[in-house]
């Protein structure tokens, strides 16, 4: 039982994690991407604003505008709310109640007292997140 309780934990983490990788992969090609279109627009205004205010003012401007945008980028962060938590994935009890029942005929009395405690438990737990 334990062997199966730790390949349905390793099968759930790899399920996981895969979930996790790709979109984790497209945001750093799409970060990529953008931090090279902003360098490519600082350095449009730079050349824009070059030839009528001299180089030194360019720049100046040129910093003045990440610092803002570096600002307003931060508000977010000061004055982001909480999210009330997300209810636990769907589908872990009834795969927990399937593999009790199929080891079920190979467990001793203890064993199966046990195994009936702790899927008590599980269903108060989970009852217990329906209710609000």
């Amino acid at each position: 039982m334990i062997n199966e309780l730790v390949a349905l934990a390793r099968a759930q983490a790899k399920a996981a994690a895969r979930r996790a990788a790709v979109p984790a992969a497209f945001a750093l090609v799409g970060g990529l991407f953008v931090l090279f279109a902003v360098g490519g627009l600082f350095a449009a205004l730079f050349f824009w604003l070059e030839p009528a205010l001299g180089s030194i003012a360019a720049a100046l401007i040129c910093a003045g505008v990440a610092i803002v945008l570096a600002i307003v980028a931060l508000l977010r962060l000061t004055f982001k709310r909480r999210h009330a938590r997300r209810p636990a994935a769907e589908g872990a009890l009834p795969q927990f109640v399937s593999l009790l029942a199929k080891t079920a005929p190979s467990l001793t009395p203890r064993q199966l007292i046990v195994t009936a405690a702790l899927l008590g438990v599980a269903l108060a737990l989970s009852g217990r997140g329906n209710k609000k």
